[in-house]
């Protein structure tokens, strides 16, 4: 690549904070000034713009359209993978004024709408290795000249890729492709071979908390023996979800969140606390407050590792027979789907509210941020599997 890229932290500029603040510079760390305005956007407000059309008849028959650019937050790694993708791109325009003699990677804004997607599906497609990989490409150069576009540099492209080039990719992929649910036969089969009730448990916490591996050590007893109480409680006996507030500083973003325990997984937790937890607090005589403890020699009585359930999973989901490509996060990934669904539709079916207002409901169980405009962000949808893909993987027809 004849395009360097660099992270700086922590910058600020007229008093704004520009986090994470990505600058791409050419072989003589000269930066390109549109690609620097673009970064700069996105460290300082973390959004990119969306084209919304509006076509009415008149302006379908006459061949016009009018376009509303719509802002719309991105997470810091989709960020990252953006500013790498259009460094890729403007590599490219370097690599064709070295063969070509055209003006490169500062020259950008005048990039035509045939030659971008002549990149994306002739030069890369041939590049890359995976269909969405290509995917993000086009997605970022997307946000890259829908700003410019913004700000008045260029015209919008539109950037598509070819349903050749789709078809082209899908059959020389190697990779394999797995959808990050896990049904409930497999869910069986891997409680089926956890030796002890805690290690059931851990793995519950993944698909009927979604909570991640490292969030585990977050469960406190001192909450949790509030919680037991309320469960032989007359005032709580109609209660079937009980909420224990998980503190940001067990929590990937640092935020706290409400996670909720059903009845009956609650009663098991409870059943954990007094036997097997129990059996360690006598044998170590620890008195740590981590509801997950140790239970080898070395560690006995001490809290859990933040990657302890990943390993659990891994050696019995093997005993299991599951796929290989499966993991822990993807219990929490099953647990996002199956909400979503219930969100939407109701016992018999049917839809009982929008999708958006699901989206919603998942990103907050999740501890993923709610949007400035009142929606959930990019990442809650990668959870979300299509309904018809769940049901074929549980075999429902």
């Amino acid at each position: 690549m004849l395009i360097q890229v660099e992270k700086f932290a922590n910058r600020t500029y007229d008093g704004y904070s520009l986090e994470p603040y990505w600058v791409i510079y050419n072989e003589r760390w000269k930066p390109p000034l549109a690609p620097l305005l673009f970064t700069t956007f996105l460290a300082r407000f973390n959004t990119v713009f969306e084209a919304r059309l509006f076509s009415s008849g008149a302006t379908q028959r006459n061949g016009g359209e009018k376009v509303e650019l719509i802002e719309r937050t991105i997470s810091d790694s989709t960020i990252r993978a953006y500013v790498y993708a259009l460094a890729k791109f403007l590599s490219y325009l370097e690599e064709c004024r070295l063969e070509d003699q055209t003006p490169g990677m500062h020259a950008s804004t005048s990039c035509s709408e045939r030659f971008v997607n002549h990149y994306l599906n002739a030069v890369l497609a041939r590049r890359l290795k995976s269909p969405s990989s290509l995917a993000t490409h086009r997605s970022a150069l997307i946000a890259y000249y829908n700003f410019l576009h913004y700000m008045e540099f260029t015209p919008r492209l539109r950037l598509e890729i070819s349903r050749c080039t789709r078809q082209a990719m899908a059959e020389s992929s190697t990779k394999q492709h797995y959808i990050q649910y896990i049904p409930r036969h497999s869910r069986s089969a891997l409680i089926g071979h956890c030796r002890t009730l805690a290690e059931k448990l851990m793995m519950r916490m993944g698909f009927e908390v979604g909570l991640r591996t490292s969030e585990l050590p977050g469960l406190r007893i001192p909450a949790l023996q509030k919680l037991f109480l309320q469960l032989n409680n007359k005032d709580f006996e109609n209660v079937e979800l009980f909420k224990f507030w998980l503190e940001g500083r067990y929590a990937k973003t640092g935020k706290s969140r409400w996670i909720y325990f059903d009845r009956e997984l609650l009663r098991d937790m409870q059943r954990y606390y007094e036997t097997e937890r129990q059996w360690l607090i006598d044998a170590s005589a620890s008195n740590h407050e981590s509801f997950f403890l140790r239970t080898d020699q070395g560690g006995l009585g001490k809290e859990i590792s933040k990657s302890h359930a990943t390993n659990v999973f891994r050696k019995r989901a093997k005993a299991a027979g599951l796929k290989p490509e499966f993991s822990f996060h993807d219990l929490r990934h099953t647990f996002a789907t199956e909400l979503f669904h219930e969100e939407v539709t109701g016992p018999e079916g049917r839809e009982t509210r929008s999708e958006s207002a699901a989206l919603i409901v998942v990103a907050q169980r999740l501890g993923h941020s709610i949007t400035k405009n009142g929606h959930a962000p990019e990442v809650t949808t990668r959870y979300i599997r299509m309904r018809i893909q769940m049901q074929e993987m549980e075999g429902i027809f």
